[in-house]
């Protein structure tokens, strides 16, 4: 390989490289987990129990500098509380974090309240303005294994969301589709089809196996500046 080709292969990992916030819930922790070698630590405030990973040292995954904000649990109303490890890892993170640092907002399956989750997100969006957010849509669940949530609740929840984004047309604040068709069960990049949740996929019917969630973060960065 000639010193040409070399240099732009670097030269293209270089550009396409991004630093990346993940802020959300358990999901965030399993990616987080078991594609970049994060850990958890136990929760100390607000919960009191339970598990988080928030990390202001970044790990490189894909080429990416990636950093965590993400709890076991989590809501909307878990980042609110005032004090709580969330909201402080939010502060220490978001608020140290360079311009341009793209944050994937990934919540709404422990409480799949649109307007609760959209004023939260555009909360975060409107104090940090210099960053660029992006809500990515709520994926599925086993309906077989799981009774407490549907994913035709899902679905509207997306749909919802999408809407009250682009209505408000607040310029750093986008939705992100991660799905075929608008389909919780089916995971699509490029208009392809690259993941489905299933019990093979999601042993509890809620959280995914190390390859879906792969795919999940893969379908996450494609696209986003």
């Amino acid at each position: 390989m000639s010193f040409k080709i070399i240099l732009i292969l670097i030269l293209t990992i270089i550009v396409s490289s991004k630093d990346i916030i993940l802020l959300g819930d358990s999901r965030f922790c399993g990616i987080a987990y078991s594609l970049m070698g994060f850990k958890y630590t136990k929760v100390t405030k607000y919960y009191g129990t339970g598990s988080n990973i928030i990390s202001s040292s970044s790990k490189n995954y894909w080429g990416h500098n990636i950093k965590v904000v993400a709890e076991v649990g989590a809501s909307v109303y878990s980042f609110l509380k005032a004090s709580s490890d969330l909201s402080n890892g939010v502060k220490k993170i978001l608020g140290t974090s360079k311009p341009g640092t793209i944050v994937l907002l990934w919540l709404g399956v422990n409480n799949l309240n649109s307007g609760a989750t959209f004023d939260y997100y555009k909360q975060l969006a409107l104090q940090y303005k210099k960053l660029k957010f992006y809500a990515v849509s709520v994926t599925g669940i086993v309906q077989s294994i799981v009774k407490t949530i549907s994913n035709e609740t899902i679905k509207k929840f997306n749909t919802d969301l999408k809407n009250k984004i682009k209505s408000n047309q607040i310029a750093n604040l986008r939705y992100k589709s991660i799905l075929n068709k608008g389909n919780p069960i089916e995971i699509a990049s490029n208009k392809k089809v690259i993941g489905t949740i299933n019990s093979s996929t999601s042993k509890d019917g809620l959280h995914y196996s190390t390859v879906l969630y792969k795919a999940i973060f893969q379908a996450m960065v494609n696209g986003i500046k």
